[in-house]
């Protein structure tokens, strides 16, 4: 297992089994330590515009704006495949939320993206007629890494990570 998977998995997985839940945020970065940030979206397309608006002003917060255009397009990504493949109503239940959490380490920006969706993703074909599918070849290729696993909760967290500029 790729090691940003096993971090970045573990920390999400291990902050899900708090005995407390947290309340609303009270503003886009009140669920913010100093090195992660998160925010739990509803599954309606809006909110790929408040998961990009919220990248934005974590890494603006961090210090990373030169990581800004690349993050957004990520989150972008992953939120909408979340919200498309990975939020799917079962009978009267209503589809669950996709929660975003953006992870500030020592060496990378990390992205998980945690949905209810049980089948990994999966990159198109290379098509340069489609109009949609290219989402993942995307993220591909501008993290440095990404990927997928199985939550022990039956969720799915989709990551990737962004190197972090030299300062």
């Amino acid at each position: 297992m790729y090691q940003a998977e096993q971090v970045a998995s573990t920390q999400v997985r291990d902050r899900r089994y708090e005995d407390r839940r947290p309340e609303a945020p009270k503003s886009m970065l009140s669920e913010t330590t100093d090195r992660q940030c998160r925010i739990a979206l509803p599954p309606v397309p809006e909110s790929a515009g408040v998961a990009r608006d919220f990248t934005a002003a974590a890494l603006r917060k961090w210090h990373l704006d030169s990581l800004i255009s690349d993050a957004v397009l990520i989150v972008s990504e992953l939120v909408t495949n979340a919200i498309s493949h990975g939020t799917k109503s079962t009978g009267p239940e209503p589809p669950g939320s996709v929660e975003l959490t953006w992870s500030y380490q020592v060496s990378r920006l990390i992205c998980v993206i945690i949905d209810q969706g049980t089948e990994p993703p999966v990159m198109a074909p290379a098509d340069d007629e489609a109009e949609s599918g290219h989402g993942l070849r995307l993220v591909a290729a501008l993290a440095s890494a990404w990927g997928w696993t199985m939550l022990g909760t039956g969720e799915k967290a989709v990551w990737a990570a962004l190197h972090l500029p030299i300062r």
